[in-house]
């Protein structure tokens, strides 16, 4: 007797303990993002260290493609995790801004308006029904686009009115060349475009090329983000807390402290 046919629908399944959930990016969005590039370092490195290889020690032809394949396939996933680590960011800072000092909501909301459209979907707002604790940062900044530009990531942080710009110059170049590489895979087949190749200063002399990597990229994409993260996420933390009422509670600040943590499992990339 043959197996019934699934649809696709019904190959989900339960996900392992390593993967990273949306509560933990609540909690610490710097800690889970880290975490999880160093999960997709790690898959790739046991790919590259198992896959089949010639005597010479080069990897044969169907090893060799099958590991482009994984590592192409994985950039797309790290910045959507990046996106991730972004809005919730920024999500949990306006959740937290009813702990600080002269916070202006009217004067926020102006200043986000007029760099995107924050219309709230309505439908999407209903799919957080009967849901005990629901943050409303995290639907507004889902309401948000641009978050693939950190240019426009650095107007939205700024509408805290904070002394700190979330990505300088260098991580903006870095993010640019990561971001379009990403574009190009999902949108045009894994082709870089020699129109899209122009926007970015690092791409430019690859345009028309098939985008494929070294073994090693993933490892520098994780590695190099980290100290981005940590920058950032301690940069904005720091200004955050000079804002912070009074007359707290420890509970309050210590829910503060956690929030803009900034912790890896590989504490030298950090650095």
């Amino acid at each position: 007797m043959s197996k019934p046919v699934k649809e696709f629908h019904q190959y989900l399944t339960g996900a392992s303990n390593s993967h990273v959930s949306h509560e933990e990016y609540l909690k610490a969005p710097a800690v889970a993002f880290l975490k999880y590039t160093v999960e997709a370092k790690s898959s790739i490195d046991l790919c590259t260290r198992h896959f089949p290889k010639k005597l010479d020690g080069d990897y044969t032809k169907d090893s060799f493609d099958s590991l482009q394949h994984l590592i192409t396939a994985s950039l797309p996933t790290i910045m959507g995790h990046f996106e991730t680590y972004q809005r919730y960011l920024f999500a949990g800072m306006f959740d937290m801004s009813v702990l600080l000092n002269n916070f202006d909501s009217a004067k926020f909301f102006k200043a986000v308006s007029d760099q995107t459209n924050i219309e709230m979907d309505w439908v999407r707002l209903s799919a957080h029904r009967g849901i005990g604790t629901m943050s409303i940062g995290t639907l507004l900044a889902d309401s948000m686009s641009g978050w693939h530009n950190p240019e426009k990531v650095n107007s939205y942080f700024a509408a805290y009115k904070l002394p700190y710009t979330v990505f300088g110059n260098d991580a903006q170049e870095k993010l640019k060349t990561l971001w379009q590489l990403r574009h190009s895979i999902v949108h045009t087949g894994g082709t870089l475009s020699r129109a899209d190749a122009q926007k970015v200063s690092s791409l430019k002399s690859h345009g028309g090329a098939q985008i494929a990597f070294e073994k090693n990229f993933i490892f520098e994409v994780a590695r190099k983000l980290h100290p981005i993260v940590k920058q950032a996420t301690e940069g904005l933390g720091n200004a955050y807390k000079q804002k912070l009422l009074t007359n707290l509670e420890q509970a309050q600040l210590d829910q503060v402290d956690k929030f803009f943590e900034v912790r890896s499992s590989v504490p030298s990339w950090l650095r």
